[in-house]
């Protein structure tokens, strides 16, 4: 079922409800106060009847009873205080007159009943020395079909008042859902290749406008993600081929040329080389790929960690690498308070990047400075090195993936894609990681949670 159907639905069945509320207060009132009107008028009899019955001493004439009848089926009866009839206008064994009515007449001094479809009225009078009650019933024929007609006339004007609610509120729920499927209309004709696009915003006030302005945004956001994985894909490939094609010419030229033992051994050192770089790589394309999915941070498992096992880890690893480079380790005072939720494989891992990049980048005999400071917003790493620095141009930029200052592209292997790793973890624990650098005299990364 269509929204415009559930509108029309509902608005109908809303109208349908309040006009039958108030057709029925109509019906209901009206028959009230028809029966208040013909109780008065049963009750005007019945003191008519009596004033004449005592006029005529204790009896009435024809001619009387004659006067008297103005109602349908209009029938007079008179009980005196022993509840026996003294006077009926006719016979009318169908009406059982009981003590109980004669009692409750005599206490309040007036009763009304219901007799099958005539109504009834019993009054208490006292006339001088006279007391009886009179009973006075008839049928409110007039009343009846004036109830029929106003209960067919309201029957009629609801079911021709829910024929044009039921068409308006169609009108009414098509008009309100247009914009809806204009922008209905608009999204079906957006794809991939046309995320540039963006959805009209109607009067920029109203609901739509603002879910219009939300899934532009969202439009924008996608058209980014699209740009940065066709370019991440692109980048990626570039780094996978050049070691694939350096590995395949090793390959060939060694079955081609080489015949002796160490020429061999020297090529497949080489082929060798190559494959590591490729597993590397694809590790950390793999490992960049699970991160830089939109994923918060509350998904990713953390747990009570003292932070400078991460650190001793990463150090311990890189040292491996590079023997003979030297690390100098400062750690705070208060190392056991040093404690914060964190994902330990996750920063160990970015500290080895920073620590790599370091060492990589170092000259021989240079120290590289590594640090854990406790501050007022938390915790702080600190990476810095006597390196080459990086120049001022390519500093906003070493953060994105398969980045690599032209400076170093060809001196130093590497793929550009550990810092990225390094600034997405830092992301996923709530921190962040910056950049100092001085040309020729070093740079210093700092990562915080």
């Amino acid at each position: 079922m269509t929204i415009r159907t559930r509108l029309t639905l509902f608005f109908a069945g809303l109208m349908l409800a309040l006009v039958a509320a108030v057709s029925c207060g109509v019906y209901f009132f009206e028959r009230s106060s028809q029966r208040g009107i013909f109780e008065g008028l049963l009750l005007r009899k019945a003191e008519a009847t009596a004033k004449v019955y005592v006029r005529r001493h204790d009896r009435l004439e024809p001619t009387d009873a004659l006067l008297l009848l103005t109602q349908e089926n209009q029938y007079e009866a008179i009980y005196n205080d022993a509840n026996q009839r003294v006077y009926a206008s006719r016979p009318n064994p169908d009406l059982v007159v009981s003590a109980r009515l004669l009692r409750r007449a005599r206490t309040a001094g007036r009763a009304v009943f219901s007799h099958g479809p005539a109504w009834g009225v019993a009054l208490y009078t006292k006339e001088g020395n006279e007391r009886f009650v009179v009973i006075v019933t008839a049928e409110d024929r007039f009343g009846r079909e004036g109830l029929v007609r106003l209960r067919n006339n309201l029957l009629i004007s609801n079911i021709l008042g829910l024929t044009l609610v039921v068409a308006l509120a169609n009108l009414f729920a098509g008009r309100a859902l247009s914009p809806v499927q204009q922008l209905s209309q608009e999204i079906q004709a957006l794809s991939s290749r046309t995320l540039d696009q963006r959805l009209s915003t109607g009067n920029g006030h109203d609901e739509l406008a603002r879910l219009s302005a939300q899934f532009n945004g969202l439009l924008a956001r996608l058209a980014d993600t699209v740009a940065q994985n066709r370019t991440f894909v692109w980048q990626a490939s570039h780094e996978l081929r050049t070691p694939l094609a350096n590995l395949l010419g090793t390959l060939d030229i060694s079955r081609a040329y080489d015949e002796r033992p160490e020429e061999l051994r020297a090529a497949l050192t080489s082929a060798t080389e190559e494959v590591r770089r490729l597993i590397s790589l694809t590790n950390d394309l793999l490992l960049l790929a699970e991160l830089s999915q939109e994923k918060p941070a509350h998904d990713l498992p953390l747990t009570r960690v003292l932070l400078t096992e991460p650190l001793l880890d990463a150090v311990q690893a890189v040292q491996r690498r590079y023997p003979a480079a030297t690390i100098e380790l400062h750690l705070p005072d208060a190392v056991e308070e040093c404690q914060a939720p964190a994902h330990a494989e996750l920063l160990a891992l970015a500290l080895v990047n920073l620590l790599d990049n370091a060492c990589k980048y170092s000259p021989t005999g240079a120290a590289v400075h590594a640090s854990l400071a406790a501050g007022p917003d938390g915790y702080t790493y600190t990476v810095r090195d006597a390196g080459l620095g990086i120049a001022p141009d390519a500093l906003p930029h070493v953060f994105e993936p398969f980045y690599r200052a032209e400076a170093v592209r060809s001196r130093i292997s590497g793929n550009g894609v550990g810092l990225s790793l390094v600034q997405r973890i830092a992301e996923l624990h709530g921190g962040g990681v910056a950049a100092h650098s001085v040309l020729g005299e070093g740079t210093e990364f700092r990562l915080w949670l």
